[in-house]
C-alpha cells in the first residue's frame, strides 16, 4: 500500500468516526434533555433527525476534497 493510498484510507476512517459521533452525540444530548424537561421521545428523536442531518453535511464536506483528489489523480494518469 502506498503512501497516497494510506490517505485516503485514513480520511475515510475519520469520516466514520465523525458520522458515528455526531449521530450518537444527537442521540445523548436528546436523551438527557428528555430527562431534564420529563419529554421522553421528542428531544430523542430530534437530537436523532439534527445528529444524522449535520453527518451527512460533514460526509460530504469531507469526502468532496478526497473525490476531488482522486479525479485530478486520475486526470493525470490519462495524459
Amino acid at each position: 500500500m502506498n503512501k497516497g493510498t494510506l490517505v485516503i484510507v485514513m480520511q475515510l476512517v475519520g469520516v466514520g468516526w465523525y458520522v458515528a459521533l455526531c449521530i450518537i452525540g444527537g442521540l445523548v444530548a436528546g436523551l438527557w434533555l428528555d430527562g431534564k424537561l420529563d419529554m421522553v421521545p421528542v428531544f430523542t428523536l430530534v437530537g436523532i433527525v439534527v445528529g444524522t442531518a449535520l453527518a451527512f453535511y460533514g460526509t460530504y464536506r469531507m469526502v468532496l476534497p478526497i473525490m476531488n483528489s482522486s479525479y485530478d489523480t486520475e486526470k493525470r494518469d490519462e495524459e
